[in-house]
């Protein structure tokens, strides 16, 4: 609690709220961070797919132009 400058104490508004208003907020906010959770998550998965997509594409052809190199793939 706070005073105010007329000597008045003053309460946090959270104090002034009932019980289930409070408890309906929380719910509402972990609602909101466990859904901000899932769509981070699933836009580091994407990213990590395109990642690995790159890198196979990259390895096929570097191997491909090895196998050229060396001869292997000519008749």
């Amino acid at each position: 609690m706070a005073k105010e400058e007329g000597g008045e104490v003053k309460q946090h508004e959270i104090l002034e709220k009932p019980l289930p208003v409070i408890l309906d907020e929380i719910q509402v906010a972990a609602n909101d961070a466990r859904k901000a959770a899932d769509e981070a998550k699933s836009a580091g998965e994407k990213a990590a797919e395109d990642v690995m997509k790159r890198l196979r594409k990259l390895f096929l052809k570097m191997a491909k132009n090895i196998t050229e190199e060396l001869g292997v793939g000519k008749k």
